[in-house]
C-alpha cells in the first residue's frame, strides 16, 4: 500500500516559512488595499444584492403564508 502524499505539505511549510521571515514577504500599501476593497466590493456586491433581495421576497411569502 503506497503512502499518500498530501499536495498541500509544501505549500504549507512555504506559508509558514513565510511568515517566520525577519522582513515581511507580501506588504501592501493603502492604494492597494483600496483597490482590493472596490475588486471584492465589484465581484461581491451584485451578488448580496441579489442575496438581500431573495430573502426579503421569501421573507415577504413567509409572512404572508401566516398571514392565511
Amino acid at each position: 500500500m503506497k503512502p499518500r502524499h498530501n499536495p498541500l505539505l509544501p505549500a504549507a511549510i512555504a506559508f509558514v516559512l513565510g511568515l517566520a521571515a525577519c522582513r515581511p514577504v507580501i506588504a501592501i500599501g493603502w492604494n492597494e488595499l483600496i483597490i482590493i476593497v472596490l475588486l471584492v466590493a465589484f465581484l461581491l456586491g451584485p451578488l448580496l444584492f441579489r442575496l438581500g433581495r431573495a430573502w426579503s421576497k421569501f421573507q415577504e411569502s413567509q409572512k404572508k403564508q401566516q398571514d392565511k
